[in-house]
């Protein structure tokens, strides 16, 4: 049994170049730690004052409170740009007016199909690509049916 060797550069095995690169920003574990290592290492002769470690936990409750309100603007965000693709759907055959700035004129016709370029939805009228904004006039479409009601007259 023949037994195969590997050579590997002992740089590879133990780089001595690696840097550490500290945090910039403490969260709130890092907060919430640092305040159970100060509690298991503080003198039982001479604790915390009583009104240090509560300004530390409203902090820290301050700091829990604008992380949950950040995550909650963020989802937000999200929802808003999930409406506006809705909100697009919306115009699908109805007939539109709309003019982008390198028009001389208005385009009016019936929104074919709606497309997305990243979050931004685009209507099709037409050859034209339109977003929602430059829409001008909304107005339901009226199909024809082909034949015509007309009643007789005895």
């Amino acid at each position: 049994m023949a037994i195969e060797t590997v050579d590997v550069p002992v740089s590879s095995v133990y780089n001595t170049n690696t840097t550490r690169t500290p945090k910039t920003e403490l969260g709130k574990d890092d907060f919430l730690l640092l305040l159970t290592e100060q509690l298991k290492n503080q003198d039982p002769m001479n604790p915390m004052n009583d009104m240090e470690f509560i300004n530390q936990m409203s902090s820290f409750s301050s700091l829990e409170q604008m992380l949950n309100m950040n995550k909650n603007i963020e989802e937000f965000v999200q929802g808003f740009q999930s409406n506006k693709k809705m909100d697009a759907m919306r115009f699908l055959g109805t007939t539109v007016t709309a003019k982008t700035e390198g028009m001389e004129e208005s385009v009016t016709g019936v929104v074919e199909m709606i497309g997305f370029m990243g979050e931004e939805p685009y209507l099709k009228v037409g050859d034209y690509s339109f977003s929602v904004d430059e829409v001008q006039i909304v107005s339901p479409t009226i199909y024809s049916t082909g034949s015509e009601d007309s009643s007789e007259s005895a």
